[in-house]
């Protein structure tokens, strides 16, 4: 992977700060571990905003699949600007963020707690106002971030999610999968990337489609298509596409679709089926062992895992997008109008 930005260079470090928390993360997780035993929630809650609300989302996905338990996000203007406590008993509410220093997150924590929640913080900045109001902190260990648009704060957000949730709810093959991710995440150094670029050229729009626990990872997909190259990119569940969005498709509205796991194949196919027809260009996000539906491929590594590959598939891509900057005369690293901590309420 080129490294001529701290957006390639941070991104380059996914592999080996993935393998670190392999060994790192149990030890800080058994003791909150040991309260959900003790708790048994019934509930999870999701407070985040930005590419961590993305990390909330996949969330969702890895606990309903994993563990069967329903995930809500809460607002935090709920708390924030509208001063309302949720009956929150017997819930567990995870709080995600890059620096800890927004307001409205530590005051939607501390009506969570007020509500009843028990609160866990993955956070990669300790001694954040975050960190200090929930239960209990967990560093995430991705390391200082420089570039503004996150790429290891992202994935290594996701992934310690997916580690708390395999190890409560014993899922061996999650377990092993995610031991065995970081060799994956190396092999993407040698993905042929060139067809983003070509498609994406002279674009100023794109759809990018996912279904289950990829929706969320494409819509973190089209967040960074809008800080790092400036798209406009518009992310849809295949299934949602199919609902009015498909209207606009066109072949100046090229699609990014991340290829469907073995439940959600035949939605994702559909979906491609029908952007051929409108004329958009599509471009599909799939391993060597998914069929390519007639449309241009990027062969990406097998992940070995349904909520795995959607971001082996995202680190993938992140060196087209600073090459896409660069050519739209953009600075990878610093996006307009956009700051590295951003404080709301």
């Amino acid at each position: 992977m080129a490294m001529g930005s701290m957006f390639e260079s941070e991104a380059a470090q996914i592999p080996a700060l993935v393998a670190r928390q392999v060994q790192q993360l149990p030890q800080r997780l058994s003791e909150p571990l040991a309260r959900l035993d003790l708790l048994s929630p019934t509930l999870v809650g999701t407070i985040a905003r930005g590419s961590s609300g993305n990390a909330a989302a996949f969330a969702a996905y890895a606990a309903a699949l994993s563990l069967g338990l329903p995930t809500v996000p809460l607002p935090p203007s709920i708390a924030s600007i509208y001063g309302r406590t949720l009956h929150l008993k017997r819930a567990l509410v995870l709080a995600i963020s890059q620096s800890g220093a927004s307001p409205d997150l530590a005051l939607s924590v501390q009506a969570a707690r007020a509500g009843g929640a028990f609160t866990l913080g993955l956070i990669n900045q300790s001694g954040s106002d975050l960190g200090r109001v929930v239960d209990f902190e967990i560093d995430i260990g991705a390391g200082p971030e420089r570039a503004v648009a996150a790429t290891k704060t992202f994935v290594l957000s996701a992934t310690a999610v997916l580690h708390l949730i395999a190890t409560w709810g014993r899922d061996v093959l999650l377990s092993t999968a995610l031991a065995e991710l970081p060799a994956a995440l190396e092999r993407c150094a040698g993905v042929d990337w060139s067809p983003a670029t070509r498609m994406l050229g002279s674009s100023a729009h794109v759809f990018v489609v996912g279904r289950g626990p990829a929706l969320p990872v494409a819509q973190e997909l089209a967040l960074k298509l809008k800080e790092v190259p400036g798209l406009l990119a518009e992310a849809q569940s295949a299934a949602e596409l199919l609902h009015g969005p498909i209207s606009i498709a066109s072949a100046g509205m090229p699609a990014i679709v991340f290829a469907g796991d073995r439940r959600s194949a035949e939605s994702v196919r559909e979906a491609v089926t029908q952007l051929h027809v409108a004329g958009a260009p599509v471009l599909l996000l799939a391993p060597e062992s998914e069929p390519a539906y007639g449309v241009e491929v990027i062969r990406v590594p097998d992940a070995g895992h349904e909520l795995l590959q959607p971001l082996v598939s995202l680190c993938a891509m992140y060196p087209a997008l600073a090459q896409l900057a660069r050519e739209r005369g953009r600075d990878p690293d610093r996006p307009p109008h956009v700051e590295k901590s951003t404080r709301t309420r």
